[in-house]
């Protein structure tokens, strides 16, 4: 039985949207999208270890990428959605291409690695670092504020980090550092968007021109001068993309 938290909104019967959160947040980082595209059938997710989903263990990005094809299949319209990712919620949706391509429609995903990072033998040292810098406030507070996210955001920012589990933190960061594009997405036809912040660290960037090499029907686009959540830095350019793709129309002239 799907035990995720999901927030239901939009018009029912209409094109289902199943929106992925970034890690240590929860469904209120696509505030502005549900709001933009409540045209739109959409289905807001808290993946397990966060948000009202905190009390769902974290497993994997495979055990996560199967519960999300299930709340597919029990709440979308026709069994089938569109999908939006962003962080650790682009990982989860390249996965669930891999395990459930025929529940999905278009995909948009922003802030995702092709491959391995690089100096991961220094990852146990930093998660232990993070493990504690992370329950402290001051910590969190700094963290919020780089994100120039608006005051309720960073108020719930700050309340999702310091609840999150420092396991489930931990779990998710040890199976991201060592992610590398699943070889069977060669075989995955679902119209597939890659983008990224300009301002992201080259191994984002890259994956903008890596992953439409792999798979057939994938597009990159870079949203030049932006971070990594520029879903909220810059809401409308990211909202008319999400449109534009699941639409098949013409994609917004601020991307390159």
């Amino acid at each position: 039985m799907v035990s995720l938290y999901v927030n239901e909104t939009g018009v029912r019967g209409a094109p289902s949207i199943v929106f992925l959160h970034g890690v240590g947040t929860s469904g209120w980082m696509w505030e502005k999208q549900i709001a933009a595209l409540s045209d739109f059938h959409c289905l807001n997710v808290d993946l397990p270890g966060h948000g009202k989903s905190n009390n769902v263990t974290w497993v994997s990005l495979a055990d996560t990428a199967d519960q999300i094809a299930e709340i597919i299949q029990a709440r979308s319209t026709n069994e089938r959605a569109h999908v939006v990712g962003l962080s650790l919620g682009a990982y989860i949706a390249l996965v669930l291409l891999e395990r459930h391509a025929n529940v999905v429609d278009r995909v948009v995903i922003s802030g995702v690695t092709a491959e391995p990072m690089p100096n991961r033998v220094l990852l146990n040292l930093q998660l232990w670092l993070m493990a504690i810098l992370l329950k402290r406030h001051w910590f969190v507070n700094m963290q919020a504020r780089s994100l120039h996210l608006p005051p309720d955001m960073e108020s719930a920012f700050t309340k999702d980090l310091l609840a999150m589990s420092m396991n489930a933190y931990r779990r998710i960061w040890q199976e991201v550092v060592d992610f590398y594009v699943p070889p069977l997405l060669s075989l995955v036809n679902s119209p597939t968007l890659i983008t990224a912040g300009g301002r992201e660290s080259k191994i984002i960037t890259q994956t903008v021109d890596m992953i439409p090499k792999i798979m057939p029907n994938a597009q990159g686009r870079l949203a030049p001068g932006l971070g990594h959540g520029w879903n909220v830095e810059a809401s409308d350019l990211f909202n008319a993309m999400v449109r534009a793709w699941i639409t098949g129309t013409p994609l917004p002239a601020g991307l390159r």
